[in-house]
């Protein structure tokens, strides 16, 4: 009998870390994105710049194209990816990203750790497979995922202990309609924990608005009234 181990809710910010969602239909993919990035445009009190770049063989999704960003990046060769990050490199902070495409789409391990030295950047991924790279803070499953999806990438994170479980874990979040999460943000412990996430929220670190910038932009709107 397997052992019965029960996760708590995922509820950390994603504001300048780097997550991953593993999306095996577009309306999954669209409903992760759409939430995601949501959330941080009201914690950033819709400051900065959000950025698509998307890697693949064909061009991004309708729905991915009017999202209503400030630059889109449909990166073919290496020369489409390096304008890419050069143009996050310096355009305004805050910055949101969502880097998305086919299959295991993520940054070059080059890339990848230029993007994670970069402050004030905030990172989504957006596939059909989870990542290797270890730079990835945080990995969202969808309510169906399989465990063969699942099992490679939490014990790569985790070791053999992290997998304790996870066929019963994930029966259990399939009728519940919620999703498993994989996470390092606020870990002590660097190999993470999981979590459950419910897909059809907002998302998580809803309203965690960052006063100190929401008090800036109240003084500037009074400055401005009383001219």
């Amino acid at each position: 009998m397997e052992e019965t181990v029960r996760l708590e809710g995922f509820s950390e910010s994603l504001r300048d870390r780097r997550s991953y969602c593993v999306a095996s239909t577009p309306a999954q993919g669209k409903q992760f994105i759409t939430s995601k990035l949501g959330v941080l445009d009201t914690e950033v009190a819709h400051r900065g710049r959000k950025v698509l770049v998307f890697q693949g063989t064909s061009p991004p999704p309708k729905w991915l194209r009017q999202i209503g960003w400030d630059a889109m990046f449909y990166a073919r060769d290496v020369q489409d990816l390096k304008l890419a990050v050069t143009y996050i490199q310096h355009t305004s902070r805050p910055t949101r990203v969502v880097w998305a495409g086919t299959g295991d789409a993520t940054p070059a391990p080059s890339i990848m750790a230029l993007l994670a030295k970069m402050d004030g950047v905030t990172l989504l991924g957006l596939g059909s497979s989870a990542p290797i790279h270890p730079e990835w803070q945080a990995i969202f499953w969808p309510s169906d995922a399989l465990q063969n999806s699942v099992e490679g990438a939490v014990q790569g994170r985790m070791g053999a202990a992290g997998v304790t479980g996870l066929r019963s874990i994930l029966k259990e979040l399939q009728g519940s309609q919620v999703g498993l999460v994989w996470s390092s943000i606020g870990e002590s412990d660097k190999r993470g924990s999981l979590y459950w996430y419910d897909p059809t929220e907002a998302g998580e670190g809803g309203g965690q608005i960052d006063l100190d910038e929401a008090a800036t932009i109240l003084t500037e709107v009074a400055a401005f009234l009383r001219k």
